[in-house]
């Protein structure tokens, strides 16, 4: 092997290298932000059960109102 083609080979390993470690940086950059977004949807998903209880309430509340307008309305015709 001559040293051009050492050289050659050098550089070619280095890149590899380098390579290798920036796409393991954005592994980890990736992993960071998939469990951020996990994590985020998890939040969601507890406020909509919330927002979910809150709507079944209030459902429930102006079938209540209704009823007694109704009541209110037929007694007095």
């Amino acid at each position: 092997m001559t040293e051009q083609e050492y050289q050659r080979l050098q550089n070619l390993l280095s890149t590899v290298i380098e390579q290798q470690a920036t796409f393991a940086e954005n592994q980890v950059k990736a992993d960071a932000r998939m469990t951020r977004n996990e994590e985020s949807i998890t939040a969601l998903l507890a406020i909509a059960e919330i927002h979910d209880h809150q709507f079944k309430e209030t459902d429930e509340r102006i079938n209540a109102l209704v009823s007694v307008v109704e009541k209110y309305i037929s007694k007095e015709h």
